[in-house]
């Protein structure tokens, strides 16, 4: 994050809601430990896909951004799906190894999801 900050570039911060997950909520809260800041941009989503129903589209093309580096929670759903997306929107993608993050689930350990 601290490279993107340096460059000017922008950070979108993009926060999962659901019933389960609760807007406003401690466990909807962003991590104490991101260097969050008032100039970053923020979108809120229902769904697996960042893209659906959400500003995303249109803040990238505000800012003519055609290529996005994607961390996140969650690597089997929302960091899976939204990067499928992003890339048949055509963005240039990129994700460093360990920036995603997921829990056990029946068939994989987190290890093996990332």
């Amino acid at each position: 994050m601290r490279w993107f900050r340096e460059q000017g570039l922008p950070i979108i911060f993009i926060q999962h809601q659901n019933m389960n997950l609760t807007r406003g909520t401690i466990a909807w809260q962003l991590l104490s430990e991101l260097d969050v800041r008032e100039e970053d941009l923020y979108v809120n989503k229902t769904q697996l896909n960042a893209f659906y129903q959400t500003d995303l589209q249109s803040l990238l093309i505000q800012r003519q951004g055609d290529e996005l580096e994607i961390c996140g929670a969650q690597t089997e759903y929302c960091v899976d799906t939204t990067i499928k997306m992003a890339h048949g929107l055509g963005y240039r993608l990129e994700m460093v190894p360990g920036a995603s993050s997921t829990v056990d689930n029946k068939f994989l350990t987190p290890e093996m999801s990332i």
